[in-house]
């Protein structure tokens, strides 16, 4: 039921999914909407105010003059007087500077004829309208200086109105005011075509960012897709050696790809090395199981009255069994040196202890073996190394030489500082071992002579444990041979840098 409810769950989960290359489009069309849209709505509130300053100055132009023409007068102002200056052959005003003197459109217009979005009003001094040249619904307020105002009747209505006082230059008394209101009637269909482009241009833009979004979600996620289908051919088939082709590209996604390749490589490895180590186990438990079944059926049939059969039968598979004892342990430290990353990695040991604590022993153990310690080490130095595990490198490896020394029993073991690493080196002058066999010598269960390795109690496991944990603290192992002269094996390991013990 849970495995049902489990699978169900995952259904609704991959109904709900949105695709990422979806939501990659969307991000990416809003992400680039959303900048058009804040430049456009920079540059057009920017082309507004410089529209409504253009129709500001334009309107200042118009007081300005006015101000001028009606100054000239000595009494308060009458509608005679404005409608005899209005009248005059002006120049055309402009929202730009005024005309200069040389201009060819000086005197070729009516003031009033060619200001057709301008609306003027003239008062006298009381305040009391005396000329209006088109009728606005826009109240008048005496000012003591220059204003220009900004009047909002509607969305379509806005309007500018300034209200200027006149004085007489003759007498400089107060004779009236002047009010000019600009109906911005070439402003607004300017402002309402801008605008309308500019919407235009948003839909476009939403469009083409969609697009374009669309086709880098295609193009950034391709290294996904590949990375999705090949998953899924491993999850089928996970001896398959499908990877992903991760091209010439260096960015992250070439990296995550690497990773995988990577990760894939090394469960490859692990998977043919489970084969492996399972094929030759089975090999290596079929003969002593074999042995101990033909001498127990032997027992059954006739050799339990007959006191020399039961004793080479026991005999022979206690030895057996035992046989078996030490390579299952084998097996298990095998199993385990491989995980020395995950435990081990903060151990610190004292090499130089380990190695001459080791030599001792074997000195005392094997009395007939001549054993030479050469120690250039000038001070104990510490290596990241479990303490146990050092010492079963070195036990295995200087059993090997004791094993395998013919004639000349003599082992020669050294040690020796070369900068930022530690070397290990420990020579016999035995039987020595082939190019091929030095190549050979760590795999698992790989013995030179299976029969005279049998007979010296060799499980063809020991140098793989010892490869096994030394590559595990990231150090090397290797064999130099001369056969029928002698082997030397070397052991490589990285010396703690002195501010990783702060």
């Amino acid at each position: 039921m849970r495995a049902q409810a489990a699978i169900d769950t995952k259904n609704v989960n991959q109904k709900k999914r949105i695709s990422l290359r979806w939501k990659w489009t969307i991000g990416a069309a809003v992400a680039l909407f959303l900048t058009y849209t804040i430049f456009s709505a920079i540059l057009f509130v920017t082309f507004q105010q410089i529209m409504i300053d253009n129709e500001q100055q334009s309107v200042r132009n118009v007081v300005h003059s006015l101000s001028e023409r009606f100054g000239q007068f000595y009494y308060n102002l009458t509608e005679e007087d404005v409608l005899s200056v209005l009248e005059t052959e002006e120049p055309f005003l402009t929202p730009e500077l005024p005309l200069l003197e040389e201009s060819p459109l000086r005197g070729s217009f009516p003031l009033q004829t060619r200001q057709e979005a301008m609306v003027i009003r003239v008062f006298d001094q009381n305040g009391e309208q005396i000329y209006e040249s088109k009728d606005v619904p826009i109240g008048f307020t005496p000012r003591e200086t220059v204003q220009i105002q900004l009047i909002e009747e509607g969305v379509d209505d806005e309007m500018l109105s300034a209200v200027a006082p006149v004085n007489s230059y003759l007498n400089g008394e107060r004779i009236g005011y002047i009010q000019v209101i600009n109906t911005l009637s070439l402003y607004h269909p300017l402002f309402r075509s801008v605008l309308g482009a500019v919407l235009l241009a948003g839909v476009i833009a939403l469009l083409f960012s969609a697009v374009v979004g669309y086709i880098l979600a295609i193009v950034f996620l391709q290294p996904i897709r590949r990375l999705t289908e090949a998953m899924h051919i491993i999850e089928k088939e996970p001896e398959s050696d499908e990877r992903i082709d991760v091209g010439d590209g260096n960015d992250e996604l070439t990296e995550l790809a690497n990773a995988y390749n990577a990760m894939l490589d090394r469960m490859q490895k692990n998977i043919d090395q489970q084969k492996q180590f399972v094929e030759d186990v089975s090999h290596e438990l079929r003969t002593p199981v074999a042995v101990v079944e033909g001498h127990m059926k032997l027992l059954n049939r006739w050799g339990k009255d007959d006191p020399v059969v039961l004793d080479e039968s026991l005999s022979a598979s206690l030895q057996e069994i035992e046989r078996m004892k030490s390579l299952v342990q084998e097996m298990l430290d095998l199993s385990r040196a491989g995980q020395v990353e995950i435990h081990y990695k903060n151990e610190r040991t004292p090499i130089r202890e380990v190695v001459n604590q080791t030599f001792n022993n074997f000195k005392l153990v094997h009395p007939d073996v001549t054993f030479i310690l050469d120690d250039d080490l000038e001070e104990d130095i510490l290596i990241n190394m479990y303490r146990n595990h050092l010492e079963q490198i070195l036990i295995i490896l200087l059993d090997n030489a004791v094993k395998y020394s013919t004639d000349r029993k003599e082992v020669h073991v050294s040690v020796s500082d070369n900068w930022y690493t530690i070397q290990i080196a420990i020579q016999d002058y035995g039987e020595g071992m082939t190019q091929e066999d030095t190549e050979k010598i760590f795999n698992r269960f790989y013995r030179i002579d299976k029969a005279r390795s049998r007979h010296k109690g060799g499980n063809g496991l020991g140098l793989s444990i010892a490869k096994q944990l030394i590559e595990g603290y990231h150090g090397k192992i290797w064999a130099e041979s001369v056969l029928n002269h002698g082997s030397i094996f070397r052991i490589e390991l990285p010396k703690i840098k002195e501010d990783s013990d702060n």
